[in-house]
């Protein structure tokens, strides 16, 4: 009979050391996953940083652009003297104040799409 539980022993050892090598193997695996997404979040995180400072220097750049054009129209609107300069710069203010207008219209308008109504009501 010991010669029968002998071995059962062995394989049960092996067996042992098989399923403690799979799991050796398994937290290493888990824990490369782990440092790949952690590297990969850190790479996205900068990115999307640099992409929004990127995207604030272009805005900046757009708004001076505007700047300088608006302030062209208007100088040869004065220098044809087709309107004083009051003149020029009230419609200038009235005209950006109705783009204002309308574009906060609108924003307000697509701020009922993040109230997620069709599952609110569907809870």
């Amino acid at each position: 009979m010991t010669a029968h539980k002998q071995p059962e022993a062995n394989e049960t050892e092996s067996l042992l050391e098989q399923v403690q090598a799979l799991e050796s193997e398994v937290r290493g695996v888990v824990k490369t996953q782990l440092q790949l997404a952690g590297m990969e979040t850190r790479r996205a995180g900068e990115s999307f940083v640099r992409m929004v400072a990127f995207a604030v220097l272009a805005a900046c750049l757009a708004f001076t652009a505007w700047a300088v054009l608006v302030t062209a129209a208007v100088i040869a609107i004065v220098n044809s003297s087709v309107m004083s300069l009051t003149t020029a710069l009230v419609i200038v203010a009235v005209a950006h104040l109705a783009a204002a207008f309308y574009i906060v219209r609108y924003i307000k308008r697509r701020s009922r799409d993040l109230l997620f109504a069709e599952t609110s009501s569907s809870l």
